[in-house]
């Protein structure tokens, strides 16, 4: 492992994504980096992530090379893997391909297998927008009453679409989507976000 206090940063697009499951802001070095952060906040496999962890040194054409990963992902029993976020255009040269072999030996080694993943894996319709969707509400803290009607009624249901919360409810579509929301992003309310757009049509649930 190394130091990473004297690297120099010339980055570019660095943007923060604010995570409700880190309780803390993760810098991201990239705009891709930033979608991949919607992933790893709503996977409930992942349980914590951090950009940028410390890195570890590699040798390549007779030389000592440095590296640090995008992200280092943990799980629940605390086992972790290390990411690099690339576009898909920069992974076909023969360098790139011959690095990144190199590292992943290397991580294999430390106990944290090097993963690669591409915008084609992050940017997939329709779940990468209902994150988004989903992320814009997720810090909401106020609890209103319709809110908790919403709450109630699928609870009491179990198995419900929204349109039926919406009608029953006398409530508004856009009413009904923002409380569903708020109720998703703190796991009351469960949803099925990689089929099909988020809206009154989607199918929501509580496990009892």
């Amino acid at each position: 492992m190394f130091d990473q206090t004297n690297k120099a940063s010339f980055v570019h697009n660095i943007r923060k994504f604010m995570s409700l499951k880190n309780d803390a802001v993760v810098r991201t070095m990239s705009v891709l980096e930033y979608d991949f952060c919607l992933h790893l906040e709503y996977n409930p496999d992942v349980h914590s992530y951090v950009s940028q962890p410390d890195g570890f040194f590699y040798h390549f054409n007779g030389r000592k090379c440095r590296y640090t990963p995008d992200f280092q992902v943990f799980d629940s029993a605390g086992t972790s893997a290390f990411f690099e976020v690339k576009h898909s255009s920069k992974i076909s040269s023969p360098d790139f391909k011959a690095r990144f072999e190199k590292k992943a030996r290397v991580a294999d080694e430390l106990g944290h297998p090097l993963v690669l993943v591409t915008e084609k894996q992050i940017r997939l319709d329709p779940i990468i927008n209902n994150l988004k969707l989903l992320h814009r509400y997720s810090g909401l803290h106020t609890i209103t009453e319709i809110q908790k009607s919403v709450l109630a009624y699928v609870r009491k249901r179990g198995e419900v679409k929204l349109y039926q919360v919406a009608d029953e409810l006398g409530i508004s579509e856009h009413e009904t989507l923002i409380c569903s929301l708020c109720w998703i992003s703190s796991k009351k309310i469960n949803a099925d976000l990689r089929q099909e757009p988020f809206s009154l049509n989607t199918l929501v649930w509580c496990d009892q």
